[in-house]
């Protein structure tokens, strides 16, 4: 109920209580005078008689209809009059304090019932002169000071009732005001919070799939169940074609409908068209025969449409429309509603739009990654049998007896062995990165001496005679890991601290730290640039400078030590030398193997020292 409608309640309520006095009285009157017998007097019946005509109008008037219009005021003032009239009448069979409460009863009415400041003042007038012709009698001479008393305590009850019912009104009046706020945004807040729900349903369909076909229908349908609309439409624009391209499936009154090839050329200057183009809504409720033309929505057999643009910030990407409302027509109502949820749609599709696009993307990648490392094993492993037979027929050459007399000759099979020797470190290192892209790496882990086991990777790598020093701790002198992983690894390293700090003295360490034994290649040459360090395992990464270039290489030698290294459960590290140069560590699982009573029993040392927490992970 609006506060205009309570006031009038009040006032229909001061109304009734008015009209049962009204009747009371009359009916006291009516019994006094005939009692008296003084109705017959003409002067008297004539006057009751036109009273009782008025009390029936009062009684039988419209008053609801009346109070909502001014014409209330005055029938109150005619009321109220006559009230003050029949108050007369009543002066000689009534003692005066009796009538001082009646008028007072009058302006209380006045008051109460009045909405308008000067009629209210006209009536307590009227009520105070009837007071006063009372008072006054029959004669019209000085009033003696009794009377005078009683008159000046009658107008100071009027006036202070007129001001109290003043204050009272005013109140009301901003009471009123308080409840129309009140009202207003109670119907703000009940328009914010179906807008809120509609986007909280909206947000939800981002969770009901990973596929646009999935979420599209979703989104469209709830925009359309918004504002009861049939069919729901999303169009994104495609700048190389210059169209709008009809997204599929469409909604359909609740259902999905496949939509395949429906493109709208920006140069035919359709309904939805001039949508996107010009970025504001359109309502057409009666389709025109010229524009009923467009071949969509003809296919559409659409009635009604609302298009508005698919806005994200400044930037229009598309247009969503929605056609035929069956239970009535699209309004303004509608076209906001929509609008509030065509940004959240927009954003939503638009994101859902590039993640499909990156996981198409990605997965072709993938499948390219997959056949570029297929090819790279085959080719591998078809290369690897005729390079067996070449270089094993060079081995057999530069025996003594079979080598030519000719130095040149040998100079050149000794320069095809090395050669061929390279070539087939390079095919099986494409083989070990094509296995572990495929994670199809096989680790066959045996108990290792480290000692011996370092020494002999050490002479299988050319130019470390004499400047490689072993430093391993007794904790550290066994583990178990795959031998031929662990010796590629140790090779890789020595190659790359050969290549890269020629003539440096290297050492290899050999700890036991955090529960793992980390093997350390340490050279003392330049070092790693900073801006190469956290790239440095990563392949085909190489160290530029003039003292490497004639070395060679393919830069995959780190990237293979880090997988195999991931492959048996280990992690390798880069640390700059103290005094220059670069240190790589390997850490791999510590694990020693002893027999007791015929079963394997694997031990693990976390033992944390000083040192351990000074080198670092």
């Amino acid at each position: 109920m609006t506060a205009q409608n309570q006031f009038l309640e009040y006032r229909l309520k001061i109304v009734r209580l008015g009209q049962a006095i009204s009747f009371i009285g009359y009916v006291a009157l009516d019994v006094h005078l005939f009692s008296a017998g003084t109705i017959d007097d003409p002067n008297v019946r004539t006057p009751v008689v036109a009273l009782g005509v008025l009390l029936l109008m009062v009684l039988g008037a419209p008053w609801r209809r009346l109070l909502a219009t001014a014409a209330g005021d005055i029938a109150i003032l005619v009321w109220g009059g006559a009230i003050a009239g029949a108050l007369l009448l009543a002066d000689a069979i009534a003692p005066d304090d009796v009538l001082a409460i009646a008028f007072l009863a009058v302006v209380v009415f006045a008051a109460a019932a009045l909405s308008n400041p000067l009629i209210t003042g006209a009536l307590a007038f009227v009520a105070m002169a009837c007071y006063f012709l009372v008072v006054q009698g029959s004669t019209f001479g000085a009033l003696n000071v009794h009377d005078g008393t009683r008159l000046i305590v009658f107008v100071t009850a009027a006036m202070l009732l007129l001001i109290a019912a003043s204050g009272v009104r005013k109140q009301m009046n901003l009471t009123a005001e308080r409840l129309v706020d009140l009202e207003t945004r109670d119907i703000e807040l009940t328009g914010r919070e179906d807008e809120l729900q509609r986007l909280y349903d909206l947000s939800r369909t981002i969770g009901t799939g990973t596929d646009l076909s999935d979420v599209l229908p979703e989104i469209v349908g709830r925009v359309a169940g918004s504002v009861s609309a049939r069919t729901g439409v999303v169009m994104i624009y495609r700048a190389a074609e210059e169209a709008l391209e009809v997204m599929s499936p469409i909604w359909v009154a609740g259902h999905t409908l496949r939509a395949e090839g429906y493109k709208l050329p920006l140069v035919e200057g359709g309904i939805n068209q001039r949508v996107f183009t010009s970025g504001e809504p359109v309502i057409r409720n009666d389709l025109v025969e010229s524009e009923a033309r467009d071949q969509f929505l003809i296919d559409l057999d659409a009635q009604q449409i609302l298009s508005v643009p698919l806005r994200i910030e400044s930037r229009v990407i598309g247009v969503l429309m929605l056609a035929d409302k069956p239970d009535g027509t699209f309004s303004e109502e509608d076209v906001a509603a929509l609008q509030s949820l065509a940004g959240p749609s927009a954003l939503v599709l638009n994101q859902m739009m590039r993640y499909q696009q990156a996981r198409d993307e990605g997965e072709k990648m993938a499948e390219l990654a997959k056949l570029k490392t297929d090819f790279v094993s085959t080719v591998s492993h078809e290369l690897r049998t005729p390079l067996t037979s070449i270089i094993g027929s060079l081995r057999t050459l530069q025996r003594p007896q079979l080598a030519p007399p000719d130095p040149n000759a040998q100079q050149l099979l000794a320069t095809a062995h090395r050669q061929a020797n390279r070539l087939r470190s390079l095919i099986e290192d494409l083989l070990v990165v094509s296995r572990i892209d495929n994670q199809a790496l096989p680790v066959r882990p045996q108990l290792i001496e480290l000692e011996q086991f370092l020494a002999d990777a050490v002479e299988g790598v050319p130019d470390t005679e004499g400047i490689v020093t072993l430093d391993i701790e007794p904790e550290a002198a066994q583990l178990r890991s795959d031998p031929d992983h662990l010796g590629r690894i140790i090779t890789n390293l020595l190659y790359n601290a050969v290549k890269y700090a020629p003539d440096s003295p290297l050492e290899i360490w050999a700890r036991q730290r955090r529960g793992e034994i980390w093997l350390s290649v340490i050279d003392h040459g330049p070092g790693i640039p900073y801006e190469l360090h956290d790239h440095i395992f990563d392949r085909f990464t190489q160290v530029a400078g003039h003292v490497t270039r004639g070395k060679g290489g393919t830069g995959l030698g780190l990237s293979i030590v880090r997988g195999l290294t991931e492959a048996m459960g280990g992690r390798v590290w880069f640390e700059p030398t103290i005094g220059g140069g670069a240190t790589f560590t390997v850490g791999l699982p510590a694990r020693t193997t002893t027999r007791e009573d015929g079963a394997e029993v694997i031990a693990t040392d976390i033992s944390l020292d000083t040192e351990a927490a000074e080198a670092g992970a």
